[in-house]
């Protein structure tokens, strides 16, 4: 069952831009002995359940061209990608000049068919649309992960079509990846190399009915989820379609749609009457009907009778009158709702639906839209008591011998009603196991325990994971830092190198005389390269410790990895401050150039005022003064007292020992000192900006998560459970210019 739906699922895989119901037109026209024409016109593959047989024989159709030139016309709103490909590579193989031109749309797959195309052309209207591939699935977790690989490969695929034709590798990965719609005018596509040529005629109409049909049905599918720029472009293409021939020849509901769409009242309220007549029917005409048939033989003489009364043929009945009909349902209508009008919002739903006149609202839809307008904010019969569903048995049992695991280990309080409380580990195991419906009977204790660990329904392994996961996260929490004052947190998506972007300041404002025109103005960017890396350490629980009853696997080894990992991030933001990193201009972080690179003094009023000075004289990369407010110093541990000193004192620190002269940078900063700076310079010293103003230091996380992560692994290598604990972080460089170093006395 499960590949039979995976296997359906699979070959179903769409990059549809609308909802896909429209039918497909495929054709291919002998234009002229040395031109043929091939249409693409609706949803490429009309059935996802089915093999599309229409672009399966158009693909067969442009093997057997002849001609010397190819002209494919696109008004498509995607379809099924297989399809989409095969299409593309039927026509990128065929040794004949392909011109491409897009009619109406070329969206989702349709917009790879562009390009297999020599030269592609569009027009001002036109729309092109390029998004990931997209699919729908059942199954467990498997199912999804092999759904997700083969999305990915069906987009890998696409992709080298999309490169070869604009040479935009990094773009085009990105365009199908983030699960976006990216809608493209003429114009827009011509820049962006998914089209070659803008030509300012409009694309000429297709003779056939048929494609004008698809056409419009393919309009009204993309114009449901199409922004709003793009669905100005799609009511152009749905008016110029639009004719009474097309129209009579959509289903009741497009052509409602139809009407929805159209701007310009008088076409409007023409196509609305159209409808109205198409509902409403004629009544057929009563007469009597001539059939012409072989003449008689002539009868033998009778006696002369008298002439009959001539038959005359009865005139044919007017049609019905479909503004009878409405005026019979809106009496229906009034009669309805009568009871109900008090109601203001009944009364103004009512008079709406009059006012509309549209026949397609009876009186049956009205009750039941004014039955659901009565029931609002009604109190139900039984009354408004709720029911919710609570923990059942089995989670109550977990959280208590996750508690009692806890417990015994000393790193949670013990709850005295806990049936569970000081059991031994293999008692637990044992117990899980017996939970999960095993007979333990005659078993011996490290058997007991192994059926624990591999049991299909076991909780034994998830509590362990439980356990070690929160005293990995307790030990995180125990190491005291100082980060959080003087860096920033980022969150990155992957871990491909990103571009940390410190915007300076903005321009400033500019003077507007009375009636003048505002300018735009500009940020001052300034970005600096950083890449995620992963630290991370393994630690196993085996059967041997179970059997040992060794809580120290819980209170010991998971707690003091989970102070690793805050230690390893500590330890890279102080090397990164201490190593002085050249960045993206070719210049250290520290130098000259930034103004943030100090003559060495020892640390007093005048060399603090003085890194107060720089900071305040900081200007962007347009010479405005951005004033960076210095509020840290970072010193080592050997010079932590002297930083305190010089801040809590009343007159001035320095050589001199003056008494009588204030200190002008009291309590106008914070001290905070680390040993890892004592490592590097017992001497040197730093100061940074507030990082809420400017954030020098950033500590960019994998998608913001900035706990260490647990992961579980049962298998061979391990007789028991091991456990990852990793870290996706890395510290860098966000605004240079809001640190500062003196390399001390």
């Amino acid at each position: 069952m499960r590949k039979t739906v995976l296997a359906l699922a699979l070959g179903t895989i769409q990059a549809d831009a609308g909802n896909g119901t429209s039918s497909g037109y495929f054709k291919v026209v002998a234009a002229s002995d040395d031109v043929a024409e091939v249409y693409v016109y609706g949803a490429i593959g009309p059935s996802i359940f089915l093999d599309s047989v229409s672009a399966r024989q158009l693909a067969k159709d442009i093997a057997a061209i002849s001609a010397k030139t190819i002209h494919v016309r696109i008004n498509s709103e995607g379809g099924v990608v297989p399809d989409g490909i095969a299409i593309y590579n039927a026509l990128k193989s065929h040794s004949a000049r392909k011109v491409g031109f897009v009619d109406g749309q070329a969206a989702s797959i349709a917009s790879l068919v562009l390009m297999a195309c020599d030269d592609a052309v569009v027009y001002p209207t036109s729309l092109v649309m390029v998004h990931a591939p997209a699919t729908f699935a059942m199954g467990n977790a498997a199912d999804f992960r092999e759904f997700a690989e083969t999305l990915e490969t069906h987009a890998r695929a696409m992709a080298e079509a999309y490169v070869a034709k604009t040479g935009k590798d990094a773009e085009i990965q990105k365009l199908l990846s983030d699960g976006r719609d990216h809608w493209y005018t003429g114009a827009e596509a011509v820049d962006f190399g998914f089209a070659d040529r803008l030509e300012e005629a409009s694309p000429r109409a297709v003779a056939a009915e048929a494609a004008s049909v698809v056409a419009m049905t393919s309009y009204l599918a993309a114009v449901e989820r199409a922004p709003a720029p793009i669905t100005a472009c799609l009511r152009t293409h749905i008016t110029a379609t639009l004719t009474p021939h097309v129209f009579a020849s959509l289903p009741e509901v497009s052509q409602q749609a139809v009407i929805g769409q159209l701007e310009d009242p008088t076409m409007k309220q023409r196509y609305n009457d159209l409808l109205i007549l198409a509902t409403a029917g004629n009544t057929p005409a009563a007469g009597v009907q001539a059939t012409a048939g072989a003449p008689a033989a002539p009868a033998a003489p009778a006696t002369p009778a008298a002439p009959a009364a001539p038959v005359v043929a009865a005139a044919p009945a007017a049609p019905a009158d479909p503004f009878a009909q409405i005026r019979a349902r809106n009496t229906d209508i009034r009669a309805l709702a009568e009871p109900h009008l008090a109601n203001p919002q009944v009364r103004a739903y009512v008079d709406g639906v009059i006012a509309d006149a549209n026949p397609a609202i009876t009186a049956d839809v009205v009750g039941r839209q004014i039955l659901a307008m009565l029931a609002t904010g009604a109190a139900p019969i039984a009354g408004t008591a709720t029911v919710t569903a609570g923990a059942d048995q089995r989670d109550q049992t977990r959280a208590a011998m996750l508690n009692a695991i806890q417990a015994r280990a000393g790193t949670a309080p013990p709850d005295a009603q806990n049936p569970y409380r000081g059991h031994s580990l293999s008692e637990i195991a044992r117990d899980c196991v017996v939970a999960a419906g095993v007979d333990v009977r005659g078993r011996d204790r490290m058997e007991v325990v192994g059926l624990a660990f591999t049991h299909s329904t076991s909780d034994f392994p998830g509590l362990l994971g439980d356990a070690s996961r929160r005293a990995v996260l307790q030990g995180f929490e125990e190491v005291d830092t100082s980060l959080e004052q003087f860096t920033a947190d980022a969150s990155v998506p992957d871990f491909k190198p990103t571009t940390l972007v410190g915007l300076g300041s903005f321009s400033n404002l500019l003077q507007v005389p009375a009636g003048g025109e505002y300018k735009y103005g500009t940020f001052s960017e300034q970005g600096q390269k950083l890449q995620v890396v992963t630290y991370g350490r393994l630690f196993s629980i085996t059967r041997q410790a179970i059997i040992n009853d060794d809580l120290g696997i819980f209170s010991e080894v998971p707690r003091k990895m989970g102070r690793a990992a805050r230690r390893t991030i500590v330890q890279a933001v102080w090397n990164l401050v201490t190593s002085n990193p050249v960045l993206a201009d070719g210049n250290t972080l520290f130098h000259a150039s930034r103004g943030n690179l100090l003559t060495g003094a020892a640390i007093s009023t005048q060399s603090v005022d003085a890194m107060r000075v720089a900071a305040a004289k900081q200007k962007d990369a347009d010479g405005n003064i951005i004033r960076m407010p210095l509020n840290r110093l970072l010193t080592p541990v050997a010079l932590g007292g002297l930083a305190r000193t010089v801040r809590a004192s009343q007159y001035e620190v320095s050589g001199s020992k003056n008494l009588t002269t204030p200190n002008i940078v009291q309590n106008t900063f914070e001290v905070i000192d680390d040993a890892h700076l004592d490592e590097d310079s017992a001497a040197a010293w730093y100061g940074v900006v507030d990082p809420n103003y400017a954030a020098a230091i950033v500590i960019a996380y994998l998608n913001g998560n900035k706990q260490p992560y647990l992961e579980q692994h049962e298998g061979f290598t391990v007789d028991g459970v091991a456990w990852k604990v990793r870290i996706d972080a890395q510290p860098g460089i966000g605004e240079p210019k809001g640190i500062y170093k003196n390399p001390g006395a």
